[in-house]
């Protein structure tokens, strides 16, 4: 039997058994767990095989700092796949979401995910989530790099920014006004810039300003978003993390940025989808879908 309960520092472990099947063993919830399970605007939920007492799936919903209610972090044991029970997750985190909703507490529930997760994605449109925004997600393997790029070539120093700049980058209205990284998509605030802020992100190299946020994988955006930007910034973080055992840093274009996509594909630069958009972002019609 499978019952579904809230997770504790306990778990950890059984959630480290789940991952390691992840990603090539690249996944980086085990890096957030504890900051999970003491999240207490959120819910870490977990899949637990009664027989055992073995976690065998687990799911989180979170409150991100512009009022979105956003579910991350589905992830189902290799032994158990095939069996419902993310279902069985997101049932529990949307009975949690439906009544933020009712109360006040979030303004919207969304989440984002890669092209590749079918399953997932077809599951959550049965809740009425609807893709908002699609975009290109990029990276280059690391076999791809040139062999003679050195750290002595970059030089990075803190990108002293405000808030109001950060909130009015390029970047982010052309994207109607959300900014995403690493896998999460939401307006501009101040608390969110203030994380940043505390995390380093904001850097400037050989000139170009961005932000790098490592998460499992370095992600990174620049203010130009232009080929000379990006590849300076991608170097940068490749010599910074390359013995790291983390995945190549990674980054997302537009589909509309022909010239841009050209010029990266031509630099070696690859996605997972042959430059078409793989990169989703979903927002449920609460109105339809959310009503428990």
């Amino acid at each position: 039997m499978i019952s579904i309960r809230i997770l504790t520092h306990k778990d950890y472990n059984d959630i480290l058994d789940i991952c390691r099947y992840i990603w090539d063993g690249t996944d980086y919830i085990p890096q957030l767990f504890h900051s999970w399970v003491d999240d207490k605007a959120g819910v870490f939920a977990g899949a637990v095989d009664t027989d055992t007492n073995k976690v065998i799936g687990a799911a989180k919903y979170s409150v991100l700092s512009d009022g979105t209610g956003w579910l991350e972090g589905i992830r189902i044991h290799k032994d158990y796949r095939g069996r419902k029970i993310a279902k069985l997750l997101t049932e529990y985190l949307m009975g949690y979401a439906a009544r933020e909703l009712r109360e006040g507490k979030i303004n919207k529930l969304a989440f984002s995910t890669h092209a590749s997760s079918v399953e997932s994605i077809n599951m959550m449109k049965q809740y009425h989530f609807e893709l908002e925004q699609q975009h290109i997600l990029a990276a280059k393997a690391y076999e791809n790099f040139a062999s003679d790029i050195k750290e002595s070539d970059y030089k990075a120093v803190p990108w002293d920014i405000s808030y109001e700049a950060f909130a009015e980058l390029p970047f982010i209205k052309r994207r109607n006004g959300i900014f995403h990284i690493t896998f999460y998509f939401q307006k501009p605030t101040q608390e969110f810039f203030n994380y940043l802020k505390e995390k380093n992100c904001f850097i400037t190299v050989n000139g170009y300003n961005g932000i790098c946020l490592l998460k499992g994988e370095p992600h990174f955006v620049t203010e130009e978003e232009s080929f000379q930007a990006i590849d300076t910034f991608n170097n940068y973080c490749y010599l910074k993390y390359k013995d790291s055992s983390v995945s190549p840093p990674n980054f997302s274009v537009l589909e509309q940025d022909k010239e841009l996509i050209e010029s990266l594909k031509a630099a070696g630069y690859e996605t997972w989808a042959d430059w078409k958009a793989d990169y989703y972002y979903f927002v449920m019609k609460y109105d339809k879908g959310c009503q428990s």
